[in-house]
Parts: C-alpha cells; structure tokens; sequence
C-alpha cells in the first residue's frame, strides 16, 4: 500500500486504520499466489458430489484447470464431482480432483482443485436470474 493511501485511512480514525489493515493482509495473502492460471470471480451455487452424498458449496473463482470452493463441511482431498449451474438452463457436471481444503472458521472451509474431465451437461429446471 503507499503511503498517500494509509495517511489517508489514517486520517479517518479508527475505521480508516482497521480497513487499512485487511487491504494489508489481502494484498500480503495475493502476494503468496504461485498460480499460472488466470482466474475470475464466479460466485454462484454449486454441488459438489461426494462418495454419493451431496453438499451445497459456492464457487469462489474459476479458471481453465480448476475452481475454488466455499462450504460449510471439510473436503477430503480426492475426487469429487461438481455441477455448476449456467445461466442458460443447464449444467456443467466436472470430475474435480480437490487440492486443498481449510477452515475459515465458524464451520465454513474454502476448498481448491483442478478439473479432470467432464461428466456431462444436464438441464435444470430455471435458469439462473
């Protein structure tokens, strides 16, 4: 962050310095970043089908090889199979090999994998709004 950007939270007391202080861990946390993907935010609803049971999560970002994950149970790693819902009446359904999975607390998890194939494209009942 430059210094015209934490002079100016500063000068906003308080609440300047505390937002100051999460722009500092966000932007220290997207340093660590090694991918060589590009990604894009894509929140929307998921399903993410494991071992024959289903778990609602959201997607967080999507790129070319894989997708990021937020739940509210924790992830083996292993394979998994997720149905992303399109906006134009169908989903995707990709086998997905989860990478990663960690707790952010109060029982959610943010999860990490990389696509492996796809299982088909199925239409659901509405699309989304």
């Amino acid at each position: 962050m430059g210094s015209n950007v934490s002079t100016e939270m500063e000068k906003q007391g308080p609440l300047g310095t505390a937002v100051y202080e999460i722009l500092r861990e966000a932007r220290a946390n997207n340093s660590r970043e090694c991918r060589s993907a590009v990604r894009y935010s894509f929140f929307r609803p998921v399903t993410v089908n494991v071992d024959g049971n289903s778990l609602s999560a959201f997607s967080r970002e999507v790129s070319e090889v894989g997708i990021g994950l937020l739940h509210n149970a924790r992830l083996a790693s292993g394979e998994v199979e997720i149905s992303i819902p399109s906006d134009q009446g169908y989903s995707v359904c990709i086998r997905t090999d989860i990478l990663w999975c960690t707790p952010i607390g109060d029982g959610w998890f943010i999860s990490g994998g990389t696509f492996s194939s796809i299982v088909g494209i199925r239409p659901h009942a509405t699309a989304l709004l």
